[in-house]
């Protein structure tokens, strides 16, 4: 990773508390808030009940009624500090959690009158979480007790990196660098021929996507490719259509992705945020995998052998 010459010539005032983001789900512990000893004694008051859904059947204990507001006064509490990447509100039998639980599969089950909860905070910044934690811990009341805030310890199933979807790569984006601060604009939008497509005896389309974003004010532009494949029914036109318009939509949502995955947010000290490019990621993320022949080289190959497109 090579940092941008402007943020080599900061102070190191500005430097301390210099952290860096990137477009992928954020996995580190420290990243991860666990909130226990919420408990509350009753159902959270009607006027203040913010039902998303409706109540599942058969849950009269007051659980699919209060997750949902529990859910809206943490977001609304943690997000002071910093963008949030999820909340998860779980519930549980028991007011008393161990002092150094902080792995709901480790949680005591005992059957009680009140109702308990615990959940996760995970933000995309390590530096907003320990503010929240440290500012929260303790002194937050959600329920009937102050709720106890502190790292959580997860357990990982797989070490791959995800990037972000689409839409959280534009909040992340519009967070640190503003509205205006960036812009996309597809470069690229055209049907391939792939492997599959050309020795499969159903029927599939295949898009590709290039798209650029361009970061203002920071001189940086970064182009990504995406791709798309889905089968249809040549015998239902209706079918046909709907699959190149998601077909063409994905390839898009695609290649906006991978484009961010090439960024880094850099967040310095004093609140200043630059951005580079992101040199961890691997060249494969520019692969479609099965392998894609363009549709012109194919065709200028065996003009008789290739299928016809839909025009």
């Amino acid at each position: 990773m090579i940092l941008n010459p402007v943020i080599m010539t900061m102070n190191l005032k500005d430097m301390n508390g210099l952290e860096i983001i990137d477009f992928f789900k954020p996995l580190e512990d420290n990243k991860n808030l666990f909130i226990r000893n919420i408990v509350l004694s009753s159902n959270i008051p009607d006027q203040e009940q913010v039902i998303t859904g409706p109540a599942k059947s058969g849950l009269t204990h007051g659980y699919a009624q209060d997750i949902p507001v529990l859910f809206s006064r943490l977001h609304k509490t943690f997000s002071r500090y910093g963008l949030l990447y999820e909340v998860q509100v779980l519930p549980c039998q028991t007011s008393k959690l161990q002092e150094n639980t902080s792995d709901e599969k480790s949680l005591p089950q005992t059957d009680i009158e009140s109702l308990c909860y615990y959940a996760f905070v995970k933000f995309y910044s390590s530096v907003s979480a320990e503010k929240a934690k440290s500012a929260l811990n303790l002194t937050h009341f959600v329920g009937t007790k102050a709720c106890k805030v502190t790292f959580a310890k997860r357990k990982r199933t797989g070490s791959e990196k995800q990037v972000l979807f689409i839409s959280q790569c534009f909040d992340l984006a519009n967070f640190y660098l503003g509205f205006n601060g960036w812009s996309s604009s597809i470069k690229e939008l055209k049907r391939e021929l792939t492997d599959v497509c050309l020795s499969s005896k159903e029927d599939y389309c295949c898009f590709a996507c290039t798209t650029n974003i361009v970061i203002h004010h920071h001189g940086l532009s970064v182009n990504g490719k995406g791709f798309s494949l889905l089968k249809f029914s040549s015998e239902d036109p209706a079918s046909q259509i709907k699959a190149h318009g998601r077909c063409m939509k994905q390839a898009y949502q695609d290649s906006i992705q991978k484009a961010f995955s090439k960024v880094i947010l850099v967040i310095l000290g004093n609140g200043k945020v630059y951005t580079d490019i992101n040199s961890s990621v691997p060249e494969d993320l520019e692969e479609f995998q099965p392998s894609y022949k363009s549709v012109a080289a194919y065709l200028n190959k065996s003009q008789d052998t290739a299928p016809k497109l839909l025009q």
